[in-house]
């Protein structure tokens, strides 16, 4: 979910510099350095503007599906149903370009057909790989049942609690350990002196990318799954002296999903939904996308959802949205809400998925991610 850069908070004196791109860490809550990084997919905060205005909400009624500029959503039309679900910001490498390396938190380098319409999507798992490893079958029951909680990797290592969703908004990735450690520890590590050295293991944080592009690499000759897909992340945007490489970064990550790297599921699913630079191919994606939501990947099941919707399947659509809404993801939570307002989601249902949503939102909360809050995003 991750790729990698280094950079000082917006916040850090640039007299503080260390010569590496990274403010020097200090006991003081004014001049903490930034020491987070971001990575923007589908459907987490994009870094960079689209061609859509990805804060606008809805309509009424509408959903709102925001695409790259390259694939222009079309304008939702009353009376219409197959609107496209809101809330989801997709950065493909069309957007991205190869020289794009810059983003709002830097981010660490870490690193077959489409189904019918109106079947339900474990129906549609039937298509034939085009390449690659295609994953096994999953039955509705399974899919429906299994993934209602948060995988590790969406809790802090250091406080236990979950983190807020997007994650990649609320933590930085250690690319030495290739621990997401959320914001407050990040910053209470930082107060404490200890801003130049991983939050998690305490090993002093690599100045350049080079550096951490050799952690990483020595980690994917380990086979390991998260370091293989945070080097396709690299490959996919062009970063951190990468040349953008979209075959490669599809072979790396369908590596890591074979290593069981869930999120690549979630990653090559987005890829094939949309035709990223390959064949567009629903059914393969779909497929990927089941595998990352029965592991827990909010994400995935909003797409899903997404899915379900465009294909008039409501009910599906519904029960996915409440799943991930109560996970704590925003876009589903606003996806049920839409649906409620047209007629294909019961007063009841939009109310247990807000009361979840509520109740894991408080749950990522605490008063050091709080504090941690108002100095690296202030206001927002």
């Amino acid at each position: 979910m991750f790729v990698f850069g280094s950079a000082a908070a917006a916040k850090a004196d640039a007299g503080s510099d260390d010569g590496g791109g990274r403010g020097k860490a200090s006991s003081a809550t004014d001049e903490a350095p930034r020491f987070a990084f971001d990575a923007s997919f589908l459907p987490a905060v994009t870094a960079t503007p689209t061609a859509n205005d990805d804060h606008a909400p809805a309509a009424a009624g509408g959903f709102k599906f925001n695409v790259p500029p390259s694939q222009p959503a079309a304008a939702a039309t009353e009376g219409k149903d197959t609107a496209p679900l809101f809330g989801s910001t997709f950065k493909s490498s069309q957007e991205v370009g190869v020289g794009v390396k810059t983003q709002t938190k830097h981010e660490v380098a870490t690193d077959g057909g489409s189904g019918e319409q109106g079947a339900p999507i474990a129906m549609q798992s039937s298509v034939a790989s085009t390449a690659g490893h295609l994953p096994r079958f999953v039955t509705e029951e399974e899919l429906m049942s299994s993934g209602h909680e948060l995988p590790e990797g969406y809790s802090c290592p250091l406080c236990c609690l979950p983190i807020a969703l997007p994650v990649e908004k609320h933590s930085k990735l250690e690319p030495c350990c290739l621990k997401t450690v959320c914001d407050g520890c990040v910053l209470a590590s930082a107060k404490r002196g200890m801003g130049n050295m991983c939050a998690f293991c305490r090993t002093a944080t690599p100045d350049d990318d080079q550096a951490r592009l050799t952690l990483v690499r020595k980690r994917v000759h380990a086979k390991d799954p998260v370091a293989t897909k945070c080097l396709a992340n690299a490959y996919y945007y062009g970063n951190h002296g990468l040349q953008q490489d979209l075959p490669r970064a599809i072979e790396l990550w369908t590596e890591a999903a074979s290593l069981g790297e869930w999120n690549a599921h979630y990653r090559l699913g987005c890829i094939y939904y949309i035709g990223d630079g390959v064949e567009q191919n629903k059914g393969k994606a779909i497929r990927h996308l089941q595998h990352a939501a029965i592991h827990g990947f909010p994400e995935s099941r909003f797409m899903l959802g997404l899915h379900e919707y465009e294909n008039g399947n409501y009910e599906l659509a519904v029960q996915h949205s409440v799943i991930s809404a109560k996970m704590g993801y925003e876009d589903s939570l606003n996806g049920i809400k839409a649906m409620f307002t047209k007629g294909y989601a019961t007063k009841a249902q939009y109310a247990k998925a807000l009361k979840g949503y509520q109740t894991a939102s408080e749950e990522t909360k605490s008063p050091q991610r709080e504090e941690a809050k108002a100095y690296f995003n202030g206001s927002d």
